[in-house]
């Protein structure tokens, strides 16, 4: 990590000064400043700030005790050396830092890079770009701060280190390291079980190992799961794969089965295209993933249509 980091919120909340770590108080200053870094150089308005501390039961003297706060965390930051300052606005408060300082903003810089270098046919330094980022990570952003108006502002920040990890996991497989990255995979859809480009991806990397049987138990586990928590059918991308794995075409190039982001659409991708047959099969899955995008990245996709397979049906033997 960049050393000129003095915020750290990709995680439990850190801050370093001139003489290292500094000692925050409790979990209202922690909420707030959470917050206030999380919106960097924006006004953030205080009966929002206020929520976020407080939530629904705000004490009547609850203005005074927010200016008191922020007045403890001004002090702390100025004794700890941190080039940081919260200003007063009329409308509420801001921290005015720079980008620089907080990994979050370095984490988003790196990802713009990532993304570029991929589209431009620069598929190992992309993968080098996506590491250095998700390194940054240490968990969930507001974790444990009980704010659920602050775990509803760090929703994209959390959503955008999963879309990071389904690129990269995207462009490990389109270069053939199903092996290298199985086991992180797996540990992945553990922890995500309803996100199914990862199950898809999964399920390929299973299957490129040779082990087909426990890539369709990937399908079934998911299916059940999703019928029996949320009332749903998998949707087309996870049908998609199972399709492939069971006719055998899961076998070719990684960039062409793997659910893509759109990230291998550029050169890099059409320097694997062998056949009509796969670009016209990449177009697909980049409308299924438009759509996929449409309906927000909670939605399943996918209608209620019965499964082409029969799930109990015996899986082909492992390759």
């Amino acid at each position: 990590m960049s050393t000129h980091h003095q915020f750290f919120i990709l995680g439990p909340l850190t801050v370093h000064g001139v003489h290292g770590p500094v000692r925050l108080g409790g979990n209202r200053q922690r909420v707030l400043l959470t917050l206030l870094l999380l919106e960097a150089n924006r006004v953030i308005g205080t009966d929002r700030l206020i929520e976020a501390v407080w939530r629904e039961a705000p004490p009547a003297t609850v203005r005074s005790q927010l200016r008191i706060c922020v007045s403890g965390l001004r002090r702390l930051l100025s004794a700890a050396g941190v080039a940081a300052f919260i200003e007063t606005h009329p409308s509420g408060y801001l921290i005015r830092v720079p980008r620089s300082h907080i990994d979050l903003a370095h984490f988003e810089d790196l990802l713009c890079r990532a993304r570029a270098e991929a589209r431009s046919a620069s598929p190992e330094r992309a993968l080098t770009l996506f590491q250095q980022a998700l390194q940054l990570w240490q968990g969930p952003v507001g974790v444990g701060l009980g704010s659920e108006l602050l775990e509803t502002v760090a929703l994209k920040v959390n959503e955008d280190r999963l879309s990071a990890i389904e690129d990269r996991f995207e462009l490990e497989l389109a270069l053939g390291r199903h092996r290298q990255v199985l086991g992180e995979l797996a540990r992945h859809v553990t922890e995500n079980p309803f996100m199914e480009s990862l199950c898809a991806q999964l399920m390929l990397a299973l299957y490129r190992c040779g082990r087909t049987a426990e890539a369709l138990s990937v399908y079934r586990d998911t299916r059940r799961r999703l019928a029996r928590e949320l009332g749903l059918e998998p949707g087309e991308r996870l049908r998609r794969m199972e399709r492939m794995i069971l006719d055998g075409s899961a076998a070719g190039d990684a960039s062409t089965v793997v659910p893509q982001s759109g990230l291998l659409a550029g050169p890099y991708a059409q320097t694997h295209e062998p056949q009509d047959r796969i670009a016209h099969l990449e177009r697909e899955i980049a409308e299924l993933r438009a759509a996929h995008l449409r309906h927000g990245r909670t939605t399943v996709l996918g209608d209620p249509t019965p499964m082409t397979t029969v799930l109990g049906d015996p899986a082909p033997a492992d390759r």
